[in-house]
């Protein structure tokens, strides 16, 4: 970084932002600083990568050097704080209970039901707020994925910008598999199948949904099999093999058997024994990535003990035997 005063101030590019865009590394860097003024400046010149001109998208490479206006962080620019989040304490100890496995570089959860990923408008306790404040002040966790609010299991979170990136990229090359758990309605007689249907995010009465569209629906595909059924239930062992919204619920919805508890696509959501209310019986038991020198490194979440219970209660409890003795590996 130069110190004279008349000069553009140097920042170096480290591995952390590789494949970064321009705006964006300025951004952090320059807190508070509005696009359109960061487009202005690129777009005359006076921000530079390695003394040339760029544009905002412009994707960085380690030990490059952007040059700014000289004293251009020191201004104080015009941006609303965001309300600190203090976390309750209950929250820190049961995030902290899911964890899973951890390295340098990422963290596992097995999420639990009801408690959202991320944040939102009407949003304020999520898994995003919960993670530095539960696993160390300070550090920066990266969502690399996501799962609904009340679907359980296998979460992946980057530690670290390079594998933030990596994990990104590994979901849209398909290196990463997940299987899920699901108990739903209906009693299936298909061992086993593929779901092969287009899905379009729209909205139905007012209320944002994801529907099979055979028009403009983006190719979605699901693999199931059969662990076991009585005359009101089924026990699902699910491969996705794309990841829309909402997937696995709208395909299982549209072939008639609508994940239990899943109310917004048809799902029963009250059981017969004691009234007992249930929650999305989806559970996404395994993560399959690579992670250095190994190309298969497998995460499993334990089921909760809720699913648990239901599927005790509905006697499905052989389930849960073929499933321990990997008979559909």
């Amino acid at each position: 970084m130069q110190n004279n005063n008349s000069q553009p101030e140097v920042i170096k590019v480290t591995e952390d932002f590789i494949g970064t865009r321009l705006d964006r590394f300025l951004k952090k860097n320059i807190p508070g600083i509005k696009q359109s003024h960061l487009e202005k400046l690129i777009g005359s010149g006076s921000i530079r990568v390695n003394k040339k001109k760029s544009k905002p998208n412009f994707q960085l490479e380690a030990n490059q050097s952007v040059s700014i206006p000289p004293k251009l962080r020191e201004n104080k620019f015009n941006f609303k704080l965001k309300h600190k989040y203090v976390p309750l304490n209950d929250d820190l100890e049961m995030i902290q209970k899911c964890k899973i496995n951890e390295t340098d570089d990422f963290l596992v959860l097995n999420k639990p039901s009801g408690l959202p990923v991320q944040g939102g408008s009407k949003v304020t306790r999520h898994i995003d707020g919960l993670l530095e404040h539960a696993f160390g002040k300070g550090k920066k966790f990266y969502l690399v994925h996501r799962l609904d609010r009340d679907t359980t299991g296998a979460l992946l979170v980057a530690k670290n910008r390079i594998y933030a990136k990596k994990f990104s990229n590994y979901f849209k090359d398909k290196k990463i598999s997940k299987k899920y758990l699901a108990i739903v309605c209906g009693k299936l007689e298909d061992k086993n199948g593929i779901i092969d249907l287009p899905l379009l995010k729209s909205k139905v009465n007012n209320e944002e949904k994801v529907i099979v569209d055979y028009n403009k629906g983006l190719k979605s595909v699901t693999k199931y099999k059969l662990l076991g059924s009585n005359e009101n239930f089924s026990f699902l062992l699910l491969s996705p093999v794309t990841g829309r919204t909402h997937q696995l619920r709208v395909h299982l919805s549209k072939l008639g058997f609508p994940i239990l508890g899943d109310d917004k696509y048809g799902g029963i959501t009250v059981l017969n024994f004691k009234n007992q209310k249930a929650t999305l019986q989806l559970h996404c038991l395994e993560l399959i990535f690579p992670y250095k020198l190994n190309n298969k490194n497998i995460v499993y979440a334990e089921i909760n003990p809720q699913m648990k219970n239901i599927i005790n209660r509905l006697n499905l409890n052989q389930c849960l035997n073929r499933l321990e003795e990997n008979i559909l590996r």
